[in-house]
């Protein structure tokens, strides 16, 4: 991976991080406010999901970077790696 794709995925990373960042705020600021329960859960399975995305996110960047690019899995078995991705992305 050249180092224009790192930086950019390091970007997306730190976006969604930021994101769940203010995810985790609002949480905060309902529970501090008396917020319903109902919408606490909502908000805190939202916070979940959008940590378990990153994590596969996150994932799938450092099995394509580091075993494609550098040479751990030939490249001809990029589809295979790709199919294992998807499977991945499902169990969350």
């Amino acid at each position: 991976m050249i180092k224009s794709d790192v930086n950019e995925e390091k970007k997306k990373v730190i976006r969604r991080l930021r994101r769940i960042e203010g995810q985790i705020r609002g949480l905060q600021r309902m529970i501090e406010e008396g917020g319903y329960c109902e919408d606490v859960l909502i908000q805190l399975s939202a916070v979940k999901s959008a940590i378990e995305s990153l994590s596969v996110a996150v994932m799938e960047s450092y099995l394509k970077h580091c075993f494609v690019k550098e040479g751990i899995i030939h490249p001809e078995k990029k589809q295979e790696l790709e199919q294992a991705l998807n499977v991945l992305k499902h169990l969350k």
